[in-house]
């Protein structure tokens, strides 16, 4: 794909695709490069109440789990549906530097920021407090993954 860069006096940057005809994959590329800020960080990501599509923003979000084959994004005072799979918002954080959010087993995906604490007075289980209330619990699996994010390994 032919690129170009034209530097212009202009507000904020934005994107032109220039193509013959409107393929699904010219679509694909058009919704990502239209949720990228000018630092190259995604600006949304999108929730669903049912037909509704909420934007969603990486701060707005607490956790995203997997429940009964779906996966949610919770925030703070709704669960919404995530048409991605779990794996592909991993990849999706990569992907655009979402770097507050760790996976802490196989079914959840948490934002540190907001933590409200960790507590581990459970031996051998870290339980995650959101500043939300509610709460999630750290898989063996990931324990030492967890410790090593927050520095907790000796």
């Amino acid at each position: 794909m032919k690129t170009e860069i034209k530097i212009e006096n202009c507000s904020q940057p934005f994107c032109v695709i220039h193509t013959p005809e409107k393929t699904e994959q010219i679509q694909k590329l058009a919704e990502k490069i239209s949720m990228i800020d000018s630092s190259g960080k995604q600006i949304f990501i999108n929730g669903w109440d049912k037909d509704f599509c909420i934007p969603l923003k990486a701060s707005d979000i607490y956790r995203v789990y997997s429940f009964d084959k779906k996966v949610f994004v919770e925030t703070q005072n709704e669960a919404l549906l995530l048409k991605m799979r779990l794996y592909e918002f991993e990849n999706f954080c990569n992907d655009y530097a979402f770097l507050d959010f760790i996976r802490i087993s196989n079914t959840d995906i948490i934002n540190i920021k907001h933590v409200k604490f960790f507590d581990m007075s459970l031996t051998g289980v870290i339980k995650v407090n959101f500043s939300n209330g509610k709460n999630a619990i750290v898989s063996r699996r990931y324990m030492s993954k967890i410790k090593e994010k927050l520095c907790l390994k000796k």
